[in-house]
């Protein structure tokens, strides 16, 4: 079984990397996300990205923006 280092995750995989099969966490990081899942009692906010968060990100890491136009960044990401 390889071992992952923290902040790695190993994917295992079956006919490429089309259908995951499981993934596999360094033990400190699975029970941050363990500790996570007790607290809130359902997974985290944070692990939930939706693809307009995901495009919000990738536009942001372009910009050269000063200002951060939080009415326009509320209304882009419910």
């Amino acid at each position: 079984m390889p071992t992952p280092e923290p902040g790695e995750a190993i994917v295992v995989s079956k006919y490429g990397e089309e259908r995951r099969k499981a993934v596999i966490l360094h033990p400190d990081d699975f029970d941050l996300l363990e500790s996570y899942r007790r607290i809130l009692g359902r997974i985290p906010f944070e692990l939930k990205l939706t693809e307009t968060a995901i495009e919000a990100h990738r536009l942001a890491e372009k910009a050269d923006v000063q200002e951060l136009d939080l009415a326009s960044l509320d209304r882009a990401i419910p």
